[in-house]
């Protein structure tokens, strides 16, 4: 970390400011030390330039966490396509909206929508769960205005009405309990400041896609409680046969709506990603847009714009609050 993080984080116990003893320096990073809260005196450790502001899970929390920091690890590549990807999930506000902002985003998995959002921002605050932050900080380090952070979602280390700006891209939808996360990113954003998230689809009843989540969901009983390396192998006949049967046809077509077509951009390695991402993580929420509409008003947001297409992309703004 750098000395200047301290600008930005508290301890989530007692929200105090930190006192930080470094252990070991290169340059103006400080790969080893402690950071101690001033008034309750909690220390959290800092290990190979990650500040692990971070407590002990159990249950599905634990295996969230350990789901998704092997997968980020197996798939720790950057790819050009992120750029593009980056853009699609941005597409309600525009990435502009970064520009010279302080940002804050939560579950930044690999980093690789870190890397082009640090490209607008003036400074952005990267959280992850899991040990996949120390794959975000390799793949971003030569960037100066990132700041890498393991911390817990329930648990941010950060004063309120901070941040500029928050978003939030494929998590909550994988939390116990998705709308408390929700309300715990707000926390940290200022008043006027924009948040964005991405939520997974739900589907009606008399939709195909509905009974096609039931099947899946039924593999899914088996899939999370496999080893990750066997759950690994097993993708690849799965995501091979969707490669195969949909997305090499769908080349030669222009209908954005169906399925599966979103991967006629990306290369086989990214369905393969998804298809892992599909099978792994414990806990999987979905949600119709009425209820996104319903976590904005519940929240004291305006909501500026709602997008489907691969799941709910839908950003606003925190509303002054009334007198």
């Amino acid at each position: 970390m750098r000395k200047n993080l301290l600008n930005f984080i508290v301890c989530p116990n007692c929200q105090n400011k930190f006192i930080l003893s470094p252990l070991k320096k290169e340059g103006d990073e400080i790969i080893e030390g402690n950071l101690r809260c001033s008034q309750c005196q909690t220390e959290f450790p800092i290990i190979n330039t990650i500040p692990r502001i971070i407590f002990k899970t159990t249950g599905a929390q634990e295996k969230t966490q350990k789901s998704f920091e092997y997968e980020w690890k197996k798939f720790s590549e950057m790819l050009s396509v992120w750029e593009e990807n980056f853009r699609w999930y941005f597409e309600p506000c525009g990435p502009e909206i970064l520009k010279e902002k302080i940002v804050l985003e939560v579950g930044c998995g690999k980093g690789r929508h870190s890397f082009y959002a640090a490209k607008y921002a003036k400074e952005l605050i990267a959280v992850d769960f899991s040990q996949a932050i120390d794959v975000a900080y390799q793949n971003n380090k030569a960037l100066k205005n990132i700041h890498f952070i393991q911390a817990d979602i329930y648990h941010l280390p950060f004063l309120p009405n901070n941040f500029d700006f928050v978003y939030c891209l494929g998590v909550l939808h994988h939390l116990p309990t998705p709308e408390q996360g929700f309300k715990e990113i707000l926390k940290p954003l200022k008043k006027n400041g924009g948040v964005l998230i991405y939520l997974y689809h739900n589907f009606p009843k008399t939709s195909l896609k509905y009974w096609a989540i039931k099947f899946i969901n039924f593999i899914r009983f088996f899939t999370t409680k496999m080893p990750y390396p066997l759950l690994y192998f097993f993708c690849w006949p799965i995501a091979g046969l969707i490669y195969l049967i949909f997305v090499i046809p769908y080349k030669l077509l222009k209908n954005k709506n169906l399925p599966f077509f979103l991967y006629t951009k990306y290369p086989f390695r990214v369905l393969l990603n998804d298809t892992f991402d599909r099978f792994s993580a414990p806990i999987e929420n979905r949600y119709y847009k009425e209820e996104i509409i319903s976590w904005f008003k519940n929240n004291n947001l305006k909501l500026e714009k709602i997008l489907s297409g691969g799941g709910w992309r839908a950003f606003g703004y925190k509303l002054m609050q009334p007198h």
